[in-house]
């Protein structure tokens, strides 16, 4: 018998698991139930002039026609809590498996793809595309491996991979079990201190909801592998910005395993350039206050944090944290952080780059980063610590402070609301996102390319860019703090 094509696969378990006959999702689309034998045994796929009313109607067919066992399973498998959240997910598969099947068709005449294809050569944008494979959607297991020169391609082709890896994937959730290892060339003769820096960080922010790790290797260099382990693999070599040679492409599990614990091997500690952690962990190893006894602190402030806090907001806060629950900082210690911060924010030499939109967004959001601890502001506490921190601005000369006024780099979108604290001995970033939002900078090349990339920026000459006139920067937070005011 012939292999079914995944659209027919993915069709039958979705109605087996849910138990809906062939004639029930023929009653809801309206269909003569031929043709829903014909497309569960994989002799056709829907039409493609009304796949989306299809796909839709057997997506909402599924989740009405689950018990609750069934329900479970289903939510389990796609990592969703609720039956709106189901509906958009199996939609999301039976589509990613219906275009493939259907691309198929077009570019091959067959259904079902061979374990292996070559390809000679392929531009990178439709390397890009064959990545996308339909397994990505397996979110409650996945793990991925992959080795690509990103740096040594074209700009528009690194924003397409941060973009859409998971890009299926809804935001504001833990996905535990999806694993992805990405290794890259970061050799100092190839990064544009400037860009390339700021796209690391924001593609650690795209991922942040799955156990996503960075490596850097030389062993990337030219390379494009792109491997699902059991699963599904893409390999080639990159031999220009926009072009590969010699790209195969394989489903079958003995090359893929082969090919994913080979890359694995790449992907060791020494090699790994950014170290997760937590605030618990830098407070209990003492971390977080080495990072602030260091030499040579330079700091880029995408979102306010607690460094910035008069002592009787900083005790109102702290009174306000749960001790009790899991992770929440010991308060006595925070005391003494606090006490310490605030000398060396007065007294030592610190270099700034703040964003504008820090200030805005925490008049907007009425949220505080207070030791990762997200703690709410009445307008009241909020207009305590704006004038704070202008009492800093004009008091202490040592303070060094620029202030960012759109974006550092205007041609890419990215994220604005990190935080990177880069010092002598300990650097590290706090992110915005619920998950993975914290990391030590591991390598001494990795924090020295920081480094450049700070100074980069710090001398920037573009007015239009970065405000450097201390008495500028004031009048946008009295600005800003004006506005609080007429609020309350």
């Amino acid at each position: 018998m012939a292999e079914k094509n995944r659209f027919s696969k993915l069709l039958k378990h979705l109605m087996s698991v849910a138990e809906v006959k062939n004639y029930t999702l023929a009653q809801e689309l309206q269909y003569d139930v031929s043709y829903i034998s014909k497309w569960t045994s994989g002799q056709m796929i829907p039409s493609e002039k009304y796949e989306k009313k299809i796909l839709k109607g057997i997506s909402e067919c599924i989740v009405k026609g689950c018990g609750q066992e069934a329900a479970e399973k289903l939510m389990q498998d796609y990592q969703v809590d609720n039956a709106q959240d189901l509906k958009l997910a199996v939609l999301d598969n039976l589509e990613a498996e219906y275009f493939y099947v259907r691309e198929l068709q077009n570019n091959a005449g067959v259904d079902v793809a061979p374990k292996t294809f070559f390809y000679p050569e392929m531009k990178l944008a439709q390397y890009i595309a064959k990545m996308r494979h339909p397994v990505l959607r397996r979110v409650n297991a996945l793990d991925v491996v992959a080795a690509l020169d990103i740096f040594a391609m074209e700009r528009e082709y690194q924003l397409q991979i941060a973009e859409e890896k998971n890009k299926h994937v809804p935001k504001g959730k833990w996905y535990q079990d999806v694993h992805y290892a990405m290794v890259v060339d970061v050799q100092g003769d190839k990064l544009d201190y400037r860009y390339d820096i700021i796209y690391l960080v924001d593609l650690m922010e795209r991922n942040n909801c799955i156990d996503f790790q960075l490596y850097g290797s030389p062993q990337a260099a030219g390379r494009a592998v792109f491997v699902v382990q059991d699963d599904y693999a893409i390999s080639g070599m990159l031999v220009s910005r926009d072009q590969c040679m010699s790209v195969v492409i394989t489903e079958d599990q003995e090359n893929c395993s082969v090919m994913y614990r080979n890359l694995k091997e790449l992907c060791n500690r020494d090699r790994l350039l950014f170290r997760k952690t937590s605030m618990r962990e830098m407070l209990i190893k003492h971390e977080y206050v080495h990072a602030l006894l260091a030499l040579k602190q330079q700091w880029f402030i995408g979102h306010l944090t607690e460094h910035f806090l008069p002592d009787d907001l900083f005790d109102e806060i702290a009174e306000m944290l749960d001790e009790g629950e899991e992770g929440t900082p010991n308060k006595e210690q925070l005391r003494n952080i606090h006490r310490m911060s605030k000398n060396i924010i007065e007294e030592s030499r610190i270099r700034i780059l703040i964003y504008r939109t820090a200030f805005y967004n925490l008049v907007v959001d009425h949220e505080l980063d207070f030791f990762n601890c997200r703690v709410r502001l009445t307008s009241e506490q909020i207009v305590r610590y704006l004038n704070h921190f202008l009492e800093l601005c004009r008091k202490h000369p040592e303070l060094e402070i620029k202030m960012i006024s759109g974006r550092l780099i205007s041609d890419i979108e990215y994220s604005t609301r990190q935080c990177i604290f880069l010092s002598d001995t300990i650097s590290y970033l706090r992110l915005n996102g619920d998950f993975n939002n914290m990391y030590i900078i591991n390598r001494m090349d990795m924090r020295e390319a920081f480094e450049k990339m700070f100074k980069e920026f710090w001398e920037t000459q573009d007015s239009n860019v970065l405000i450097s006139d201390k008495e500028t920067i004031i009048a946008n937070i009295e600005h800003v703090l004006s506005g609080v005011l007429e609020e309350a």
